[in-house]
């Protein structure tokens, strides 16, 4: 008689943080929308607004202009720690794809809405850039590595985001829909890393000698693709 065999479950965790930050995003995004309405805007923004003024009178701090880049940059300087050393080819990945997904929504989104930023300088204030930077590389430090790195990236793109309000750059919505923003742009990457890696697999260089009839030779390096 043959032993019971064992039933195997998959393991939805990883599927439902993956789930629950997607949602996040998302919801951020859709706050950040109903914060373009007039009854958002004048109920929040404008009171907000009028806060930020009083709290700041005349001084301007634009550390976010440099900071929004450090949670992005922290998810290759963490690489070079003796316990995360491997896989930085990955990182790279992961780092440029979402910068690409990020700079082409922030700026499509940005220039199809038209929002007039609090300062009137100009109407690219929807969604917030500097915080979708942030909170794309925050969360990419949080899937890489861990809670408490992940926790400390987040905290600095939530001062980003804060900075963006502070300075009257952006509205509160602007900074909500640049989290969401931020935080979809890091889960594309994942999304993706599988078929780059595969696409790169197929990639290969190779050196080439080219002898020419007079004697002479041409020397290269070609590029291969296999489909």
């Amino acid at each position: 008689m043959k032993p019971p065999q064992k039933m195997h479950f998959a393991d939805t965790s990883k599927t439902n943080v993956h789930v629950r930050h997607v949602v996040a995003g998302t919801a951020l995004i859709g706050l950040g929308a109903v914060g373009l309405t007039d009854y958002y805007h004048r109920n929040v923004n404008m009171p907000l607004r009028d806060y930020l003024a009083e709290l700041r009178q005349n001084d301007f701090y634009h550390a976010d202009d440099y900071i929004q880049y450090l949670p992005a940059v922290s998810t290759m300087l963490l690489n070079l720690l003796p316990r995360y050393r491997s896989g930085w080819q990955d990182k790279l990945l992961l780092l440029s794809t979402a910068v690409l997904a990020e700079t082409a929504i922030v700026n499509i989104t940005k220039y199809s809405v038209g929002s007039l930023r609090p300062d009137k300088s100009n109407r690219s204030s929807f969604p917030s850039g500097h915080t979708a930077t942030a909170f794309m590389g925050a969360e990419l430090v949080r899937m890489e590595y861990g809670p408490w790195w992940g926790t400390a990236a987040y905290l600095t793109a939530s001062g980003v985001g804060f900075l963006r309000m502070y300075n009257n750059r952006h509205w509160s919505n602007d900074v909500l829909a640049g989290a969401g923003a931020g935080i979809l742009c890091a889960r594309i990457a994942y999304w993706l890393l599988p078929w780059e890696q595969k696409q790169l697999g197929k990639i290969s260089f190779l050196p080439y000698f080219a002898p020419y009839a007079e004697g002479g030779m041409a020397s290269g390096i070609a590029l291969n693709y296999k489909f």
